[in-house]
């Protein structure tokens, strides 16, 4: 199991960034890569999130979990490619900025796999971390501009921003690029 933890005094509960501007800002004043937006690099920051990779079946793409440590445990299916990794965890952060509260109440969050059809109406709080892991790994003003740009394939736009092609899918169609997903 490859394990990431923070180091040092852990100042909890402190992070408190809501907007994607204010991650890519906070990103930026890190020294952190956001083009694509290193999400690796950017977790291994926040010290009340410990990440690490784990096996999984294959359904589960990850999880997080409140411990009562005050740590918020993200764990990602190291049987999935890079670029799925990269979406789970955005996916999972988003969690973790937009469903704090819900977890510290000892409820858990436990991931299946995403973007499957067009027809996934999942929960709420499911489809709103999808959407800000779309926000954070998948700007629309940079898919704006690499479509105008002429860079418009499915694979291509998926190396572009690391990450699968069923998200650079979902993402087009979102943003009104694709009338079916």
């Amino acid at each position: 199991m490859a394990f990431i933890s923070n180091k040092g005094n852990k100042n909890l509960d402190t992070y408190n960034k809501k907007t994607i501007d204010e991650i890519y800002h906070h990103a930026e004043n890190l020294g952190i890569e956001t083009q694509p937006f290193d999400i690796f690099a950017y977790i291994s920051n926040i010290p009340e999130i410990d990440y690490w990779e784990d096996y999984f079946d294959d359904d589960i793409s990850g999880k997080i979990e409140y411990r009562t440590s005050g740590i918020y445990q993200i764990v990602v299916n190291k049987y999935h490619s890079v670029s799925r990794k990269r979406f789970t965890l955005a996916h999972e952060f988003a969690h973790f900025v937009l469903h704090k509260d819900f977890l510290k109440q000892g409820n858990k969050l436990e991931d299946i796999i995403l973007f499957r059809s067009s027809n996934d109406t999942g929960n709420k709080k499911e489809l709103e971390a999808n959407q800000f892991a779309a926000d954070l790994l998948m700007p629309k003003i940079i898919f704006d501009t690499e479509i105008k740009k002429g860079n418009n394939k499915i694979n291509s736009l998926a190396d572009f921003f690391k990450v699968s092609s069923a998200a650079i899918k979902y993402r087009a169609f979102k943003l009104g690029y694709l009338k079916e997903y």
